[in-house]
């Protein structure tokens, strides 16, 4: 895959979300994204994007439980 068309595919998954880009890997990747490296491109992207998601789920209830302790 030349690096123009990743680029593409990249952008194309940031329009379309990472709900519906794991819903289109899951039915039929060829079908609505293209050939195999596109599903592994969409693969790494969605890794990519729940690794963004997970600090800021991990990082919430820690700051709520110091400053439950700082108010006792």
């Amino acid at each position: 895959m030349e690096d123009i068309d990743r680029q593409r595919a990249l952008a194309y998954f940031e329009r379309l979300g990472k709900e519906r880009v794991r819903l289109y890997t899951a039915i039929d990747c060829d079908r609505y994204l293209g050939d195999w490296q596109v599903r592994e491109l969409a693969d790494q992207w969605l890794d990519a994007k729940n690794a963004e998601d997970r600090p800021r789920q991990l990082g919430w209830p820690l700051l709520r439980r110091l400053l439950s302790n700082r108010r006792s």
